[in-house]
């Protein structure tokens, strides 16, 4: 058996030159062939010579394509969205926000309370009301009220630190601003159930407090199951007239200022505290802020307070309503001079 492993044709040249056209072999590694004249062409030579192209022949093909190949047309430039690269901190604002435009469409709910505990220098021997327990008996007993309403949040006034020590140790619960603004200044502190809630931020707005210029509280939490943050301020408002009576007002509507200015917040805001007055108080602080009582009453058509009042306030704003609304006043004489009161808030999706 034969293997052919190539093929070479060979044409007579009136030079005697030889022209090979190997078909094996790499064409553009060879030396172009001379072009062959028709005259010199003979026999089957030359009608071979018809079908055969010379390395240079082609070559020159090649070049006349590339002239005759079309312009590129110019690239169509098509418009789009600029990329802007963002910070880490601006990414996680933005997680944030969507986070919290999240938890505002989820219902909460919870116990809220305030309670003037009254302060431990009051029922010394030497106090004014010296008839009372002292505080190392009275503070076991406001946390018998605290359990019982099974109270989550509460805002307490004239809260000394060995009150603010004792509720705390025998409730686990977290409070502010407790320490925060100085051994001095625990009375406007608020305990709050840290498992259920957790710290944002803490601050305060200044209103004059009888004879002195005082930190009221302003407490953000976040509700751990719903994702939710709100305000809970508290407040004591000066008792008594004549100029009391003036600083009493002007605290109310201080702390009525304070709440219009944290709705640009766009969360719940709660008011507890003792206001030392009953319907003037509701009058001057729900048409201001909108807020709702706990206890009730209305700002539709003028100001309707609820009957039976007590100084002793619990509001919100922020599509909030209130149940469960309780006055305590078993406490009298035995553990405070005011009544406990708690209520359940419920607070909806904020539009």
């Amino acid at each position: 058996m034969c293997v052919t492993t190539a093929v070479v044709v060979t044409v007579g040249m009136r030079n005697q030159s030889q022209a090979t056209t190997d078909a094996t072999l790499d064409l553009a590694s060879q030396v172009p062939l001379a072009p062959p004249t028709k005259d010199v062409n003979r026999g089957a030579s030359a009608a071979r010579s018809s079908t055969l192209i010379s390395r240079g022949a082609e070559a020159g093909r090649g070049r006349a394509g590339k002239q005759q190949a079309a312009r590129p047309q110019p690239q169509k430039v098509v418009g789009g969205g600029l990329i802007v690269h963002k910070t880490k901190a601006q990414i996680n604002a933005s997680l944030r926000r969507a986070a919290e435009r999240e938890a505002a469409r989820q219902t909460m709910t919870f116990q809220i309370g305030t309670f003037n505990v009254l302060g431990s220098q009051h029922s010394t021997p030497t106090g004014d009301h010296r008839k009372y327990p002292p505080a190392s008996v009275r503070s076991p007993r406001a946390v018998q009220r605290i359990r019982s309403f099974g109270v989550d949040i509460l805002g307490t006034q004239e809260l000394q630190p060995d009150q603010l020590n004792a509720i705390q140790s025998m409730t686990g619960y977290a409070a502010y601003p407790g320490y925060a603004f100085g051994p001095r200044e625990t009375d406007n502190t608020i305990f709050y159930d840290d498992s259920r809630f957790e710290f944002v931020s803490g601050s305060s707005f200044t209103i004059h407090f009888m004879h002195a210029d005082r930190p009221q509280t302003i407490l953000r939490l976040r509700d751990k199951q719903t994702g939710r943050e709100f305000y809970v301020l508290n407040m004591h408002a000066s008792a008594g007239f004549g100029p009391y009576a003036v600083t009493r007002r002007a605290g109310h509507y201080i702390a009525a200022n304070t709440v219009n200015r944290l709705k640009g917040e766009g969360i719940p805001i709660f008011l507890t505290g003792d206001m030392n007055d009953r319907a003037e108080f509701f009058c001057r602080v729900a048409p201001m802020t909108g807020m709702v009582a706990a206890i009730g009453g209305s700002i539709s058509g003028g100001c309707h307070p609820a009957g039976a009042l007590a100084v002793d306030w619990v509001l919100g704003w922020g599509n909030v309503s209130f149940s469960n609304y309780i006055e305590d006043r078993s406490t009298m004489r035995t553990t405070s001079d005011h009544y406990f009161v708690s209520a359940t808030a419920t607070v909806g999706p904020m539009s």
